[in-house]
């Protein structure tokens, strides 16, 4: 083991500042490489399954920014890419990959030759300290990393691995709730949490059970995995309900057998049923699948064969008259799912559920147990068109009888665990819970999905928008492995694998608070080392519209903990850094031609607000850093404006590039 010794003079600019290893070097093509580790295992880093938030950064890169803003140029380079969690040179894993796309374009297989990915990786605590004294060198004894902007806590977490005092702002409380659990439990409670949390989330699952059960009945031996559905409106010549369906497919793979539902239809009684068929040659199956009844907002009657207007689909659905008519039940065997029609049982189910729901309704809203909360018709929604103007209505009535049992649960559970566990731990494992059922409600919304091609659930956020799905699909909830017990499953070992991941031994939790970017007054003037941020693009993602579906629930589930954070009726929107034209149309006058209704003002207003809001937010970065201290954006936009609005904000507010 190498001892270190004192650290020598650090190079420093002609102003005074310490010359940084990030303006020097950095060794970007293994971080990209590593970036895309990171994302195409087909499991994603812990941080990114705990729960859901929009574009979130890559662990390693958030990691090379903040130790490139720190340590001074002549860090040496080996123990910095080591640091990274590449446990040899940066070339080496060029090469690797060299090799493994060569085998890829060649059609071989070969063993990866990579390794475990970076962010697994052990740190060396002789690494560690060897970075610790040359920021010490560089900087002094009192170091604070700030990520005024920390979404889903990529950067933040990071910092805080590397033993770093860490700071995290967020402006929308959802941020806040996973933030609290991303980057403070892991290093405050470790896996006890984890241990605690599954005891107490056997309990709720137990209970849960207890009142559902029965409106998921199982009929003969296997069990149900996925109910889908498909929305129906009235036929405009006949009155029938008729359905909604862009693809009858029920298993599409690239390769191998492709499966269907058939609709069958019995014009005179005004109903229809569907077969199950496989699609091929053989005598007993279809040629090609059956013809779509839905396709770029239009219908097709099943019953007429003639073209239903989207006008008139939407006219429907906002008169409360779009239903939804449960056509194909998937099967878990163990050769994998099989498909069949709904039996009677499970008809009958659904109408029994629609009228516990009926019979508890009153009371869950007079407790706000239930989202009652009206919706806002914002940028990202292509579903309020269609009737979905409440948050309750995202959701089927036995999917908001599910969620109603689990909130009015997990509050009768609360005083359990506290009293069980203390208030401190006690209250994470309520916490972790109502993350669960976030998880949950992602997978069972009527703006979730069944994937054909992959036979999986697809959840409510595929896109970053609220797209109106004409079928949907619904998780048995009280099978093992599946529905309430898989959100268990999925958000724990989340957090297991967070509270496992390597970190420098004096690591603490990071410290959080809620405000805008533009207003830090929890800190004082020149107390901050190094801000490393990754701010919001533009118009990429509506970050508050988004959030919204998950803080209906967290503020009947957190509400009691947190009321500074879940006090209003919906995630704050007015100050949020966002191009979000919807909320500057007022006044402006309308653009020729536009499809979409936006208008050149609203647009103009939009882009100005973003750009006022990053110069306000920059401007105070710039008071709370040091005047040695050092700001570093990581900025992938595509848009040549959106990096002119950023350098403008950057320059306006006194910063040298």
């Amino acid at each position: 083991m190498r001892r270190v010794g004192p650290a020598p003079a650090v190079p420093r600019d002609s102003a005074g500042r310490p010359r940084l290893l990030i303006e020097e070097w950095l060794p970007a093509a293994a971080i990209g490489v590593e970036c895309i580790r990171e994302r195409s295992t087909g499991q994603q880093p812990p941080d990114k399954r705990l729960h859901v938030w929009w574009a979130r950064r890559p662990l390693v890169a958030s990691r090379a920014a903040v130790l490139g803003s720190l340590l001074p140029a002549d860090f040496p380079r080996d123990v910095f890419e080591r640091l990274l969690g590449f446990w040899g040179r940066s070339q080496d894993l060029m090469d690797a990959q060299v090799r493994l796309d060569w085998a890829k374009l060649t059609g071989r297989k070969v063993p990866n030759p990579h390794g475990e990915r970076a962010f697994r990786r052990g740190l060396r605590e002789e690494d560690l300290a060897h970075a610790h004294t040359a920021v010490s060198a560089a900087w002094g004894a009192e170091v604070r990393v700030l990520d005024p902007m920390a979404g889903g806590g990529s950067i933040p977490l990071e910092s805080a691995r590397l033993g770093f005092n860490t700071l995290a702002n967020e402006y929308n409380p959802v941020a806040c709730a996973v933030l609290e659990a991303t980057v403070d439990y892991p290093f405050r409670f470790g896996s006890e949490l984890g241990t605690k949390t599954r005891q107490w989330a056997s309990e709720l699952r137990r209970r849960f059970i207890a009142r559902v059960e029965r409106f998921f009945p199982t009929v003969g031996l296997l069990p149900r995995h996925t109910y889908i559905f498909a929305r129906t409106v009235p036929c405009p010549d006949t009155q029938h309900p008729t359905p909604l369906v862009p693809d009858w497919h029920l298993l599409k793979p690239n390769e191998g057998l492709r499966v269907v539902a058939e609709p069958v239809v019995d014009k005179k009684a005004g109903t229809w049923t569907v077969r199950i068929r496989e699609i091929g040659r053989r005598n007993s199956q279809l040629r090609e699948p059956p013809r779509p009844t839905y396709d770029a907002g239009k219908g097709i009657s099943l019953f007429t064969g003639r073209q239903i207007p989207s006008d008139y689909i939407k006219a429907k659905a906002q008169a409360g008259e779009m239903k939804s008519a449960l056509y194909a039940v998937a099967l878990k065997t163990p050769q994998g799912l099989t498909f069949q029609p709904p039996e009677a049982a499970d008809l009958e189910a659904l109408e029994e559920a629609e009228q516990e729901l009926a019979r508890l309704r009153p009371g869950w809203e007079k407790a706000n147990v239930i989202p009652q909360e009206g919706r806002i018709k914002g940028d990202c929604d292509r579903s309020f068109v269609y009737g979905l103007t409440t948050w309750a209505s995202l959701f089927s009535p036995r999917q908001l009888l599910c969620f109603g049992v689990l909130v009015e649960e997990l509050r009768r559970l609360r005083p359990e665990i506290v009293k069980a566990e203390g208030a401190g731990i006690g209250e994470a494992a309520v916490h972790l819970l109502a993350l669960i059922v976030n998880k949950f409600a992602n997978y069972s919304s009527v703006l979730a999905s069944w994937h054909a091609p992959r036979s999986v659930m697809r959840s409510v956020f595929d896109r970053h928008d609220y797209s109106f799905k004409p079928t949907f699909a619904e998780m048995a909830p009280c099978n093992s492995g599946s529905g309430l017990a898989w959100a268990i499953d999925n958000v724990l070992e989340a957090y297991e694998q967070l509270a496992a991941l390597p970190r420098h031994n004096p690591a603490s939790p990071v410290e959080i608070s809620m405000s805008s970017a533009t207003s830090l007054p929890q800190l004082a003037d020149g107390s901050v080392t190094a801000i490393v941020v990754d701010p919001p693009y533009a118009d990429n993602v509506q970050y508050s519209e988004l959030a919204d579906f998950f803080y209906v629930w967290l503020r009947r589930t957190q509400g009691h903990r947190r009321p500074e954070w879940f006090s209003t009726y919906l995630c704050e929107h007015d100050q949020e850094a966002v191009v979000n034209i919807t909320r500057h149309r007022d006044g402006a006058r309308p653009t020729k031609g536009k499809r979409d209704g936006s208008t050149a003002g609203a647009r103009a207003a939009a882009h100005a607000f973003y750009q006022r809001l990053m110069g306000e937010t920059f401007r105070e970065c710039r008071r709370v850093l040091r005047d040695d201290g050092v700001l570093t954006v990581m900025f992938t936009h595509k848009k040549q404006e959106a990096w002119e609005a950023l350098f403008t904000s950057l320059i306006q507010a006194g910063y040298t590039i």
